[in-house]
This record gives structure tokens, C-alpha cells and sequence, in this order.
């Protein structure tokens, strides 16, 4: 099976970013793969998130997704005057634009592909993954505020995720994600020989790049939650493990699981390379026997 991965499109940010799309599904229908999966963070603006996608609608491959936090923001007045939530697309606005574009919702269904079972979730942060060394200096209320001195982390302003009328904490919601996704992995342990999970948020500490340096280290605590990773790591029939959100590209081998990330981030992040040079590096192909 070729398995052609991507993440952190963000094609609502810089017009380099929708040049860069534009080159991988350019890439893609070219040489199309068996299943094209995207790891999240597509785009906030629901109109640029279901044109982006749409733009794959064509290719005649399995086409998966699980979203990220910037597909969950709420930050239209629109959104927010007809009482649009986070939950809300991710449950119902989202999935309904997949389904448009011929995209599976990973994060409500497993999928599954001869004998390979796909399973996922946006997965959340719950700080476990946070430099620890500077545990003297901030507490869980610290990154809880989602503020370090003049920094906002920007979940804090755009993401609303309430649950009986009350906002769910981020230990909460990174808890209900990582339930779900063991409900999955449950339903579909029993049903393929071999598992890829898909997550926004990362799985394990070793995908987490700490510069011993505060602010950096301060919003590293933001990057994903180590109960995704000891969910995926109970399940010996998990051979691949794909992520997004840290915007830097990385692969990790742990014991038979090999973790990855290949993002394409954001324009300003590219070091001088140009959206075709881009899209040519983050658009990763893995072979799965």
C-alpha cells in the first residue's frame, strides 16, 4: 500500500500556502497513492478549509482526515451569532464539508483498507508533554492560562468547547479524545492485521522538540498529550502512527511502531524555499506491506 501523507496546510494564512497545495495536488493526481490522509490544520475559515479539500475531490484514492485546532476555531461574528461552536464543527460542520469533498471523517469512524485498519482522532494537549525542567517556574494554572507574559497561545481565544453549557478544560477534552480514540482502536484491533493511527496532536514526547528556553518551552506544553501515545502503544497491531501540529517534520521509531510528522507549516517557516520545493518535501509517501 502507498500511503501519501500531509498536515498543517494552513491555506487561509499566506497565498505561498495555497501555491503550496496547489503543487501537492498537482503532485497527487499525477501519481495518485492508495490512500491520501491528512493530519489536520487545513484552515480556521470554513469556506477556505471545504475549497481546499474539494480540490482532491477528483483523486481516485481512499482520501482521509482528522482535524486540527485552527479547523475548530470559531472567530467568524457568523459563527459565533448563530451559536456555532468548536464541538459543533467538529462533530457536524466539518465532517458535513469531508463528506463534500469525498473525505472520510477519521476522527468519528475507523476506516478500513484491505487488510490495514485506520483509525484517529484531533487528540488535545494536557501538558503532559511539557519541558518539566521548568516546573519550578510555571504551574499547570500557568499553561492553563494560555498566556506567557505578552504571548497568547490563540486556542485560548478561538476555541469554545462547552459540555452541558460549561467549558470543557483542556485535561477534559484531551481525556474524551483519548477515550475515543481507544473505542476505535478496540473496534478495530478485531477487524485488521495491521493499524495506522492519525492524530492533529502529538502522540509522544520524543515528536516534541524542547529549546531549553522559555518562551518556546512555554508553549511546547501545547503540543499534545502522552495518554494519545500510551493508547496507541497498548495496541501491538499499530505499525504507524501520523501526526501534525508541530510544524516541524520528524520520524520516531519506538520498539515495531514508527511515528511521523510532515508538515508544511507556515510560509514564513520555509527558510527561503520556494511552495513547489515545499510541496515536494512535505508531501511524504510511506510504503505499507
Amino acid at each position: 500500500m502507498r500511503l501519501a501523507f500531509t498536515s498543517d496546510l494552513h491555506t487561509d494564512h499566506h497565498p505561498a500556502n495555497r501555491a503550496a497545495w496547489q503543487a501537492m495536488v498537482a503532485r497527487l493526481t499525477a501519481d495518485p497513492p492508495d490512500v491520501f490522509v491528512c493530519c489536520g490544520d487545513v484552515a480556521a475559515d470554513e469556506r477556505c478549509f471545504g475549497m481546499t479539500l474539494l480540490a482532491l475531490r477528483h483523486l481516485p484514492c481512499v482520501k482521509l482526515f482528522v482535524p486540527g485546532n485552527h479547523d475548530v476555531w470559531v472567530r467568524q461574528r457568523h459563527w459565533v451569532e448563530r451559536g456555532v461552536t468548536s464541538e459543533r464543527k467538529y462533530y457536524e460542520l466539518l465532517p458535513a464539508l469531508c463528506r463534500e469533498a469525498g473525505f472520510h471523517p477519521l476522527w468519528l469512524e475507523p476506516y478500513v483498507h484491505g487488510e490495514v485498519a485506520f483509525c484517529g482522532t484531533m487528540g488535545w494537549y494536557d501538558y503532559s508533554l511539557r519541558n518539566r525542567a521548568f516546573d519550578a517556574q510555571l504551574s499547570l494554572n500557568d499553561y492553563r492560562r494560555k498566556r506567557y507574559r505578552e504571548l497568547v497561545w490563540s486556542d485560548r481565544r478561538y476555541v469554545v468547547w462547552p459540555a452541558a453549557g460549561r467549558p470543557l478544560s483542556d485535561e477534559q477534552l484531551a481525556g474524551r479524545l483519548v477515550q475515543a480514540l481507544g473505542q476505535q482502536l478496540l473496534w478495530a484491533r478485531r477487524r485488521a492485521r495491521r493499524l495506522v493511527v492519525v492524530t492533529h496532536m502529538l502522540p509522544f514526547q520524543a515528536m516534541v522538540t524542547h529549546r531549553q528556553a522559555l518562551p518556546a518551552d512555554y508553549f511546547s506544553a501545547f503540543m499534545g498529550c502522552s495518554a494519545l501515545g500510551e493508547a496507541i502503544q497498548q495496541v501491538p497491531e499499530v505499525a504507524l502512527a501520523l501526526a501534525g501540529h508541530t510544524h516541524r517534520p520528524c520520524t520516531v521509531t519506538l520498539g515495531q511502531l514508527t511515528a511521523c510528522t510532515s508538515p508544511l507549516g507556515y510560509a514564513w517557516q520555509w527558510q527561503g524555499r520556494t511552495p513547489q520545493e515545499m510541496a515536494c518535501d512535505r508531501l511524504r509517501l510511506v510504503h505499507l506491506d
